[in-house]
């Protein structure tokens, strides 16, 4: 299958990774964080002559150059209108016409709820807020300094373009029929990758008595061929690179909503 990216169409292969500790608390509400890498489907176990490919990567990092604000509604209130600048200028792309999810986003919460059934399932995808360093930060336009604090931002500037491709989302995928069991997968997508954190087989156990279920081995350690095809399940199920590079983007627009709502929230509290 082709998988575009939000800049670029090209044929993409997969990483997939678990982490060591990642079946500790990995219920509906945890949140995947990346692990060793395994290339997929081509090459499901990483080996030495498995290279990703990378994708061009569209987001570009942020700097905030500093408010100078000596108080904290004019510190707020800074925030505030930087951060609405930025999100102006943030041209939100439109939902592809080929994207298989609802989209439910609750004002106020830190994630988004994807659904949609696909023959006889349900899939359900929770996209957590972005992954960057440092939270929200948003460019001041007011031009300060010399020509020595200019070179600065220029290097990091560029230092930033060059993490940009690090940014990632979240995402619990769970995939579920009328009967049990379901399947749940942890899952990172930065812009050229995605990769498979873990991937559980969740039943209904009686609630009397504690329970120790198998939980089956860890993901890298699966047959390489059972670890293609599962992610070529997820991908027939639209977890794909298009998709998640449009949620990326959903999601940092989304955190620079969220962002300026709470600071009105704290604004609104303080004042006197």
């Amino acid at each position: 299958m082709a998988f575009v990216s939000a800049t670029a169409s090209a044929f993409s292969t997969l990483l997939i990774s678990v982490p060591s500790a990642a079946r500790a608390g990995a219920g509906a509400g945890s949140c995947p964080q990346p692990g060793r890498a395994i290339l997929a489907p081509l090459h499901a176990a990483k080996g030495p002559n498995s290279e990703p490919v990378v994708l061009e990567s569209k987001v570009k990092g942020k700097k905030k150059k500093g408010s100078g604000a000596g108080n904290l509604p004019g510190a707020l209130d800074v925030e505030i209108r930087e951060a609405q600048e930025y999100l102006d200028s943030d041209e939100q792309e439109p939902v592809p016409e080929n994207f298989p999810f609802e989209i439910l986003d609750e004002e106020g919460m830190s994630v988004v709820i994807l659904k949609r059934d696909y023959k006889d399932e349900k899939i359900e995808v929770i996209v957590s807020m972005p992954n960057l360093e440092g939270g929200p930060e948003f460019d001041d336009e007011e031009g300060e300094g010399n020509g020595e604090s200019a070179g600065k931002d220029d290097e990091e500037e560029q230092d930033d373009d060059e993490s940009a491709g690090d940014s990632s989302i979240s995402l619990k995928v769970v995939v579920s029929k009328a009967s049990d069991p379901k399947l749940e997968f942890t899952c990172t997508a930065f812009r050229e990758e995605i990769t498979i954190d873990d991937m559980l087989i969740v039943e209904k156990t009686d609630e009397d008595g504690e329970k120790f279920p198998y939980e089956g081995p860890e993901f890298t350690e699966l047959p390489v061929n059972v670890q293609k095809g599962l992610f070529k399940y997820l991908e027939q199920r639209g977890i794909t690179l298009s998709a998640t590079n449009f949620m990326h983007d959903y999601m940092v627009s989304k955190q620079a909503q969220e962002y300026i709502r709470w600071m009105r929230k704290l604004k609104d509290f303080v004042k006197e």
